[in-house]
């Protein structure tokens, strides 16, 4: 007979805990179904860092210029191909690069004809991927900077032969080399800017 009242007891207690529940004290919010996040603001998860689209233009990066393909001797044949612009008078402004062996140039050049010759490509290569003209002369220039020269046609023949047969194949803005050529450049490679 014990287990009997147990049993009895048992769903008395169940209800007299419910209905104590609703009587004085209030009971905990009953639990709600499945909420969704929309429910809860609060707990919504936040979107990943916006990342550029695709179709979006960057933000400008700093980086290196790349590095220019610059075929100097081929360059040099296109441009003596073309030909003179008709312009009365111009101003130049050139990057010598000059070797030893050439006419009064051993106290300023101390490297040989084909490291001159390397050397110019090089400076070359700088100039046409968008180098400071200005700051190569001063780097580089065995003349005198800022190296520049106004000609006209009269004026032409006391300067370097190689300075007006360049010259005036350019636009204002061009760049040209004159290759080192014992008449016509007999002091090396001159890198030639027109800047009028």
């Amino acid at each position: 007979m014990k287990r009997i009242p147990h049993l009895v007891l048992a769903p008395l207690l169940v209800l007299s805990a419910c209905s104590s529940e609703t009587s004085t004290t209030p009971s905990p919010a009953p639990a709600k179904p499945a909420e969704t996040p929309a429910a809860k603001p609060a707990e919504t998860p936040k979107p990943p860092p916006a990342e550029p689209a695709a179709n979006a233009p960057a933000a400008p990066v700093e980086s290196p210029k790349p590095a220019a393909t610059a075929n100097m001797d081929a360059d040099i044949a296109t441009l003596m191909a073309k030909p003179e612009q008709p312009d009365a008078s111009i101003t130049i402004q050139h990057i010598l690069i000059a070797f030893r062996d050439a006419p009064g140039m051993s106290s300023r050049a101390p490297r040989s004809k084909d490291e001159a010759k390397a050397l110019a490509e090089k400076v070359y290569a700088e100039v046409v991927a968008g180098g400071d003209f200005d700051a190569l002369v001063k780097q580089y220039t065995n003349d005198s900077p800022p190296g520049i020269y106004p000609l006209d046609q009269a004026s032409r023949k006391g300067m370097v032969r190689s300075f007006g047969d360049v010259g005036w194949r350019l636009k204002v803005g061009e760049v040209g080399v004159a290759p080192w050529d014992k008449a016509a450049s007999p002091y090396g490679w001159h890198i030639i800017k027109r800047l009028q």
